[in-house]
Parts: C-alpha cells; sequence; structure tokens
C-alpha cells in the first residue's frame, strides 16, 4: 500500500466547507466533460452507516466517479480484491473490527496493494490520525463529511497516484532500454560458434551487475570474462559498460590475462566511486592446444568438467576483488583441456541459494558432471533450473559454460 506523509498543507488550505454551491456544481460539471462514467476512477467507501454511504455516493457520482461500498470488513475485503477500485474511503469503526484490519490484511497481500486510503473518521485524536497513516493511510478526512472537500481530497490523490503510475512506467521503460543496452554489451553464442560457449543470464532488475564477455584474441584463443558487480541495483548495471570497453583495450595475444586483469583494476580504481567494486574470473583457452590459463579476482571458483575421468575439479584461486585496491593480488592457475572437456563460469547467485556455500558449490559440480553427456546448449538451461529451484530470486545468476 502507497505511504504518504500526511499533507499538511492540503489539511490547512482545503476547508471548503465555505464553497458555494454554484462551483461545487461547476466542477462537477467539468468532471464530467473530461471522462466518461465508463472510465472513471472508481472509489470504493466503507462505513457502517447507511446515510453516510448514500451521502457520499451522491457526491461522488454527481463528480463523474463511479462508486461501490461495504459496511463490515468482511464485505469490504471481498469487494476490494473483486472490483480492485482506484482510491478507498475508509471508516474506523467497524461492526466485525476496524479500517486498521482491512489496511493490514490488504497490506499483507502479495499483490502489493498500492490503492490510495483515506479515512474517514469522527475521531480527531491526534494518536488515531498518526495509527491512520502509519496503517497506510494517505490522508485523514473528519466527519461530519462536506462533499466539497471530499471531492477535492479524492481528486488530489487520484491525480498523485496516477502520477506514481506514470513515473513507475517511465523507470520501467527506462530500466527495459539498459537492459537492451546491456544485452547488446554481452555476446551470443552464435556471434562466436568458435568460442564453443553457451550462456544462461537472469536478471532480478532486467539490468543487473552480472556480466560476461567472450573475446577472440587471436587464432583457436578465446578469452571468457565473468563479473558480478558490488550491489544488485541498476547503478551496479552502468558500470558493466566500463568493464566492457576496458576488456575489449587489454584483450590482446601480447597481454597475458594477469597482465589484462592487473590493467583492467588500475583503470576501475580510477573511476569506480568509494565502495564500488567487481569480483572477477578471467579465462583465456586455446581450443587448439587445450591450454587454459585462469585468473579469479575474489571470484566463485571456476569448474572443470573432464569428458573422461570420475569426478569435476573446483578450482579454486583467491584473490582481491577489482577497482577496490591499487595493490591488490589475484590468483592464478592453469589446466590442460582434451576435446570435449568443459569449464564452468558463474556468479554467486548461482550458489547462494540459501544453503550453505560449500555444499551449493558442491551440488553444482555434481549437476555439470552428471548432465557432461548433454549437448551443453541444453546442460547449462538445465544446470541452472536445478540450482535455484525452489529459491527466492534476490539476486541476479549468470551462468556460461564452455567446451573445447
Amino acid at each position: 500500500m502507497t505511504k504518504l506523509e500526511p499533507l499538511g498543507v492540503l489539511q490547512s488550505s482545503l476547508k471548503l466547507s465555505g464553497l458555494g454551491s454554484e462551483k461545487v456544481r461547476r466542477q462537477e460539471d467539468e468532471s464530467h466533460l473530461i471522462r466518461g462514467r465508463d472510465t472513471s476512477p472508481l472509489v470504493f467507501v466503507v462505513d457502517d452507516d447507511p446515510s453516510i454511504v448514500r451521502t457520499i455516493d451522491g457526491f461522488l457520482k454527481r463528480a463523474g466517479f463511479r462508486t461501490a461500498s461495504a459496511g463490515d470488513v468482511a464485505a469490504a475485503l471481498k469487494g476490494i480484491r473483486e472490483q480492485h477500485p482506484d482510491l478507498i474511503l475508509l471508516d474506523i469503526n467497524l461492526p466485525d473490527g476496524s479500517g486498521f484490519d482491512i489496511c493490514r490484511s490488504l497490506n499483507d497481500d502479495a499483490s502489493a496493494f498500492t490503492t490510495p486510503v483515506l479515512f474517514i473518521s469522527a475521531n480527531e485524536d491526534t494518536l488515531t490520525k498518526v495509527k491512520g497513516f502509519e496503517m497506510g493511510g494517505v490522508d485523514y478526512i473528519t466527519k461530519p463529511i462536506v462533499g466539497a472537500e471530499v471531492i477535492a481530497r479524492v481528486r488530489t490523490h487520484l491525480r498523485l497516484k496516477r502520477a506514481y503510475e506514470r513515473l513507475a512506467e517511465l523507470q520501467a521503460e527506462r530500466v527495459e532500454r539498459l537492459a537492451s543496452a546491456q544485452q547488446n554489451l554481452m555476446p551470443r553464442p552464435e556471434d562466436f560458434p568458435e568460442a564453443r560457449f553457451q550462456v544462461s543470464i537472469r536478471q532480478v532488475l532486467d539490468a543487473g551487475g552480472d556480466f560476461y564477455d567472450v573475446i577472440p584474441v587471436g587464432q583457436h584463443v578465446v578469452d571468457y570474462l565473468v563479473a558480478d558487480a558490488s550491489g544488485h541495483d541498476l547503478a551496479a548495471s552502468l558500470w558493466t559498460a566500463s568493464l566492457k570497453a576496458l576488456a575489449a583495450e587489454y584483450a590482446s595475444p601480447l597481454n597475458l590475462p594477469l597482465e589484462i586483469v592487473r590493467a583492467i583494476n588500475s583503470s576501475l580504481c580510477r573511476i569506480l566511486p568509494s565502495g564500488a567494486f567487481f569480483t572477477l574470473v578471467y579465462a583465456r583457452l586455446n581450443h587448439q592446444t587445450g591450454r587454459l590459463s585462469v585468473v579469479n579476482a575474489g571470484h566463485p571458483p571456476l569448474i572443470f568438467v573432464p569428458l573422461v575421468g570420475d569426478e569435476p575439479v573446483v578450482m579454486r584461486l583467491e584473490g582481491d576483488v577489482v577497482g577496490a585496491f591499487p595493490d591488490a593480488v589475484f590468483g592464478v592457475g592453469e589446466l590442460t583441456l582434451k576435446p570435449g572437456d568443459r569449464i564452468f563460469l558463474f556468479t554467486d547467485g548461482v550458489i547462494e541459494t540459501g544453503g550453505p556455500y560449500e555444499e551449493s558449490l558442491k551440488r553444482l559440480a555434481s549437476a555439470c558432471f552428471s548432465r557432461r553427456a548433454l549437448p551443453l546448449q541444453d546442460l547449462v538451461p538445465a544446470v541452472v533450473d536445478d540450482a535455484i529451484a525452489g529459491a527466492c530470486a534476490s539476486d541476479d545468476t549468470l551462468f556460461v559454460g564452455v567446451e573445447r
């Protein structure tokens, strides 16, 4: 339920009982011109006094609003959930409970209730008003009801609701554009078939801090980068563009993977704000010789699954994160892959699913190993589905499989 602070200025300025009836009628007529009844907002009135309901209902309908009503908590909750009103006028004292009970139930709804609630009550006690705002009310109207005041407050809060909805739409559009731009930074398997990789990326906010890149640096030689920005907000996703540019700048057969990560770290330390950093794993694979060089910067370990062998290998390499320490030290390791062998690089969202870290890591390695007969394009999504099954999606997940 949307929470707003009490509109003190509104409360002090909207003493409308002195408005002439002619002015009120003119405002009501204008409302009819602006919107027809079929598309007008629906206001749900909850009060156990039928005369008050009829009075408010008359005010609202003459102003061009649609109305519905209930006289107790049970009927109100049923009607609100079925009809999805645009605004609720809610009495506090009801036969089977209180308006606060209704607010509490609506706030507990999984659908994230956002309809503005205006309390109406004869109680002018400050503590009662404060409780109304704490329960999620956006305004408080005291009885006796004055029609012009009710209409003015209803219109004000409907305008605010529409403004917030439009702001949410604009934000969603921005996120969608950002997500699209970020996805364009990350190559698809069909872009580099010679790299022989598959990827699964699932982001909580559409655009996030998980990032990968695949960079051909020479004949049969490909660099694979998987990184995770600190934080899970949209700001984290903005830094992935910087990481992409730096990786493209330094990735070269002339530079070893450790030299590339050191150069990236040096640059990021100059541009990232305080507290921002990346964890990162950087792997270079020569698909002809099978030589694999790995650099780890505070990132989850790489998993190696041989085509022929008894068990997977978790390649643990300790190292500092990038972007935080100018003198960072990184973990370095090497492997030799045979044709058909695979490596898997991923972010912590794949293994931090509620259980102990080491158990989750072991389970992930076993899942990769038990499915090694599957084509890579089938194995990758299947492993991710298993890894995050039943877990709450609170973090981005990125999983990259590479086959020699």
